[in-house]
């Protein structure tokens, strides 16, 4: 007997620290998690040497989740995104008109939705801070310091 593959809900954010000026980053990560609602299957933390703003780094945490979606499943009903950075997630959805402008953000909506074209739905949903809290404390902890 097959099961039926997962209907997943997956969390990402990025965190930039700034050194004493309050201007210049010093460290860059990114967290997500990837659920069914009961169990959690993926929880990552992951350190970014290099990006050129922080609406990069969303987006580089928009690719990681897809990544991991993609990595740890063969089959996905549907996958449901949710983070806080409302600009990521309205480039990256295909039903926005809404595009990058600069060739990064161009380069990771199209890896994002490529790592995705097999998931029959997909959703992005943006949430604020506190319906995201774990995927930031992720983010959080995953800077080198």
């Amino acid at each position: 007997m097959t099961t039926a593959p997962p209907s997943l809900l997956a969390y990402f954010d990025a965190s930039v620290h700034y050194g004493p000026d309050n201007a210049t980053p010093v460290s860059a990560a990114v967290g997500f998690l990837v659920e069914d609602g009961v169990e959690t299957y993926v929880e990552r933390s992951l350190a970014v040497d290099a990006f050129v703003s922080s609406a990069a780094l969303e987006h580089r945490a928009l690719v990681e989740t897809a990544r991991a979606v993609a990595d740890r499943f063969d089959r996905v009903s549907s996958l449901h995104l949710h983070g806080d950075a409302d600009a990521a997630l309205r480039a990256t959805d295909p039903a926005h008109p809404a595009e990058p402008t600069d060739p990064v953000g161009r380069r990771r909506v199209r890896e994002v939705r490529d790592l995705l074209a097999d998931v029959p739905v997909v959703t992005y949903r943006a949430v604020d801070r506190s319906r995201n809290a774990r995927a930031h404390d992720l983010a959080r902890q995953g800077h080198r310091e």
